[in-house]
């Protein structure tokens, strides 16, 4: 797989689960754990929008937005910890804690990219 395709789909994984969180916040913001469908939650998607954005940067670009890919391991790998956290206090359900999960796949492609992928030369 090429690492445009990986962003790609790093970018279309963002797009859609923010997306279909924020057309159905009433249903989705109690499996997070968060009260209401209101700024937390609306906040925390238009992370995981913004992040969705950036990937399809990366995925136009992959030498130049190297950055970002920084950016996002480091918050998928918040995502993957804090939902370990709250699986284990019981707070989120297992499917949430699996979602949380396919970040760490992500973080491995990005890792590799990272060490692997194009690089800018100046």
């Amino acid at each position: 797989m090429g690492w445009r395709v990986l962003f790609a789909l790093a970018a279309l994984y963002n797009l859609a689960v923010g997306g279909a969180m924020l057309a159905a916040p009433g249903a989705l913001a109690p499996q997070l754990s968060v009260e209401g469908a209101g700024a937390p939650f609306a906040l925390m998607m238009s992370g995981l929008l913004m992040f969705g954005v950036g990937y399809a940067m990366t995925a136009r670009d992959p030498a130049g937005n190297r950055g970002i890919v920084w950016i996002g391991m480091i918050g998928k790998i918040g995502a993957a910890a804090l939902g370990t956290i709250q699986y284990q206090a019981g707070i989120v359900q297992f499917s949430t804690f699996a979602l949380g999960m396919g970040d760490l796949v992500f973080v491995a492609l990005f890792a590799l990219f990272l060490w692997r992928g194009p690089r800018l030369t100046r």
